[in-house]
């Protein structure tokens, strides 16, 4: 049920995204005239500011991450680690996608200890017209290293922009705060199935230290069981130092906590990397 509600999901998504291409009708043709035209022309320069002024929002962006460890000698040691996002914005639509899928693989002296494997797909509605916005959205994921065979997530909510939005879209510290209501199905490897309601609670915060060169954010999730004792919370923190025009330094720090898991699997997890991220915008 979880895989047809997400591929209904995804063929919405890709709907709405066709929607938004717009085909000019070429055989119609206007008229204007040369005054109307100039006082057309001055009514926009009066509300609309200089293009100085505005930041061109890219309709797509993108990101791409790397990083990884590798020792050899008393222990034999390989972590790769590969982090994408990809978002999509239009200044005049109400729709917005952004993805942020994730794969990361792990051997301890040639024994397979992490295989991670994340998938979401977010739709937000009226996020560039806004500092109020809805969410609607759905994940699936696998564990080897919390033993989790599949996790499917299905859930819709409304954020807000704190700092940052429409008020002041060029303030250098973002913060907005979100909250959605969650259907969340979990099969573990060895132990009960759970199939639990959440309320899921976001904080993000993005700061830019130095103009166009360094910059920290960070997101956390706090996510509470509505029928059960069952508590998970996720923070992910990154500082990026921009060396080239499309390549930047990073350094992240991850927390996971899970009060529920398989025996032998620790409640909290903590990742620490360093690596490089592409970064492209059109």
């Amino acid at each position: 049920m979880q895989k047809y509600f997400l591929f209904l999901l995804f063929s919405l998504t890709c709907f709405i995204l066709n929607a938004q291409v717009e085909t000019p009708d070429s055989t119609k043709k206007t008229t204007v005239s040369p005054t109307a035209a100039a006082d057309s022309a001055d009514d926009e320069d009066d509300e609309m500011p200089s293009t100085e002024e505005r930041e061109k929002l890219p309709e797509w962006y993108y990101t791409i991450a790397l990083d990884g460890v590798y020792n050899t000698g008393n222990v034999n040691r390989e972590l790769v680690a590969l982090r994408l996002s990809l978002n999509h914005e239009r200044e005049k639509s109400i729709w917005g996608f952004f993805s942020s899928p994730k794969f990361q693989y792990g051997r301890n002296n040639d024994l397979l200890q992490e295989r991670e494997l994340f998938f979401d797909m977010n739709n937000t509605f009226f996020y560039s017209q806004s500092d109020v916005y809805g969410l609607l959205f759905g994940s699936a994921e696998q564990s080897n290293l919390r033993k989790i065979n599949s996790r499917w997530i299905a859930g819709v909510g409304v954020g807000y922009k704190i700092s940052g939005g429409k008020r002041n879209p060029k303030a250098r510290l973002k913060v907005s705060i979100s909250n959605a209501i969650l259907k969340e199905v979990t099969d573990f490897y060895t132990r009960e199935d759970r199939n639990v309601w959440r309320s899921s609670t976001r904080i993000k915060i993005k700061a830019e230290i130095i103009k166009d060169k360094l910059s920290f954010s960070n997101t956390t999730f706090i996510q509470p069981s509505l029928n059960s004792s069952y508590l998970r919370w996720n923070a992910f923190s990154q500082v990026i130092l921009k060396v080239g025009k499309h390549i930047s330094f990073t350094t992240a720090l991850e927390n996971s906590f899970e009060n529920i898991n398989v025996e032998g699997v620790k409640n909290t997890q903590v990742n620490a990397t360093v690596g490089l991220v592409f970064s492209q915008a059109n």
